[in-house]
């Protein structure tokens, strides 16, 4: 391939997808798929006093959607706003969010309730599809006094412009095999459960004398049989013909559990693992954390048990397996590593603050009703608190949890550095830590990462950047499509 050749390649790779394509991707993820789930999460409300001669009173919440970013003015004007003018006059460049509000009275439709009400403004992308410059030519922003040039991704807060920077984490809903640092423990299995509104780590020990335990919520070194026989696994040849897979070190082993950890039956199970959490209803304590706690990707209630004792046996059966050969899985390699950006960021900052405007306008419908009305949707939502700490947010960087530099000032020294800071990966190990593998340039970062550009000091390895001509696959692509897909290729289910 000849210099010409290349050119015309690399130019017509950089036309066909911007340099800030997973920013702007991911944040059109949220607005369209991710603001529907919350509201869907939390879609009613039940507040505590009704009108009068009402049993069951109920407030929905129905379709949540973005307008184009505006501005109302000092006059009561309400009109377009373009980034530059916002940068010019230190304004925040968003967007009302509108969600569809209605009563329902004893399983009826209360009468003239359903409203759109506008709970408050989402920032909004800069060239994303909800942006005032999306679908403009050069000369239009030219004209729009906007470089052409551009890549956009990134939010403008009073007069500011912010990104959210791209956090490196390893991957959800994993199986990692480590030996184990813990004393009296050889290996683990450590699993990151991610259920979108509940996260919860788990970890499957082998210790010296060949016992395996579970920890996850508030269960503490739960026997894995006895925890299997909970889920409905009463068999003890079914255990053992799952995990070994006819490894005859592995059914000595799985032997060794069922003898040293001897339980009859499923409530029997069940009690024991309640006692653990030292409560006076042990079954029933013991069920709810099962159902709603142990591998909730899987489910959250009584019918996922069989799938999640399938897993169960599945995950033991590879930490077996792996501690017999002495091996590990290499948590550095990419494929156990995911990238979070807007989607992921803004989803946990607006579940958050959205659970409180709830709250608020419970507390005004209750505050409000009378005898003889009750308070229409557009009373009930009137706080701007939404508004004023999305902003805030994005404007210092710190977020729910505790998190801190989840945005930063867009570096705008030159191009090659805009786009440099736009292609930005941090990890979110801390820095002051040695981790000397994962600062290591590892082979399955060839042709994703840029095996040159990282900081020196502290956060050399941790901080990277994309490479130009990667791309990021983007959020919420139909896995059920793929899991069908591998099917017809034989793959089977566990």
């Amino acid at each position: 391939m000849d210099k010409n050749e290349s050119n015309t390649l690399l130019k017509s790779a950089l036309r066909a997808t911007s340099l800030s394509a997973h920013h702007i991707s991911s944040f059109e993820y949220f607005i369209e798929k991710g603001l529907q789930k919350i509201v869907d999460s939390e879609s009613v409300i039940e507040p505590v006093i009704k009108p009068s001669g009402v049993d069951k009173f109920l407030i929905k919440l129905g379709k949540i959607s973005i307008g184009k970013p505006d501005l109302l003015e000092a006059d009561s004007i309400v009109r377009p706003i373009m980034p530059m003018e916002a940068r010019i006059r230190d304004l925040t460049y968003d967007a009302p969010i509108m969600l569809e509000v209605s009563y329902e009275a004893d399983k009826k439709v209360y009468e003239n309730s359903i409203e759109q009400v506008v709970i408050g403004r989402m920032p909004i992308v800069i060239k994303s599809k909800y942006c005032n410059l999306s679908g403009l030519t050069p000369e239009e922003l030219t004209e729009a006094k906007e470089d052409p040039n551009d890549p956009g991704g990134y939010f403008i807060i009073n007069g500011t412009e912010r990104l959210i920077i791209t956090t490196e984490d390893l991957a959800p809903n994993n199986i990692l095999i480590s030996k184990d640092s813990q004393e009296g423990f050889v290996y683990s299995a450590k699993i990151f459960a991610d259920a979108d509104t509940i996260k919860v780590p788990h970890s499957i020990q082998l210790s010296n004398s060949n016992l395996i335990y579970i920890t996850f919520g508030k269960l503490k070194r739960v026997p894995v049989t006895t925890l299997l026989k909970s889920l409905g696994i009463t068999s003890d040849s079914e255990i053992i013909k799952k995990i070994s897979n006819g490894d005859e070190d592995i059914e000595n082993t799985i032997r060794t559990n069922l003898i040293a950890f001897s339980v009859k039956n499923e409530n029997d199970a069940l009690d024991t693992i309640g006692k653990l959490l030292h409560s006076i209803h042990a079954k029933e304590t013991a069920e709810l954390n099962i159902d709603s706690l142990l591998f909730p990707f899987l489910g959250r209630d009584k019918n996922s048990r069989r799938e999640k004792a399938d897993y169960l046996m599945y995950a033991t059966a590879r930490l077996l397996a792996y501690a017999m050969e002495k091996k590990e899985v290499d948590k550095d390699h990419y494929s156990n590593k995911r990238l979070h950006s807007e989607n992921y960021n803004l989803d946990m900052l607006f579940r958050f603050i959205f659970k409180q405007v709830l709250n608020d306008a419970k507390y005004n419908f209750e505050r409000g009703i009378r005898k003889d009305r009750i308070p229409g949707p557009k009373y009930i939502f009137t706080s701007d608190q939404l508004t004023t700490r999305l902003r805030s947010s994005l404007a210092t960087g710190q977020w729910v949890g505790g998190r801190v530099g989840i945005t930063q000032h867009l570096d705008r020294r030159s191009f090659p550095s805009t786009i440099s800071h736009l292609r930005k990966v941090e990890s979110l190990l801390t820095s002051n830590r040695e981790n000397y593998r994962a600062r290591d340039l590892h082979g399955t970062h060839f042709g994703r990462f840029c095996a040159v550009e990282t900081p020196e000091g502290p956060k050399i390895g941790l901080t990277k950047n994309i490479a130009v001509l990667a791309k990021v696959s983007d959020d919420g692509l139909e896995t059920a499509n793929i899991a069908e897909m591998i099917r017809k290729y034989g793959v089977k289910s566990i």
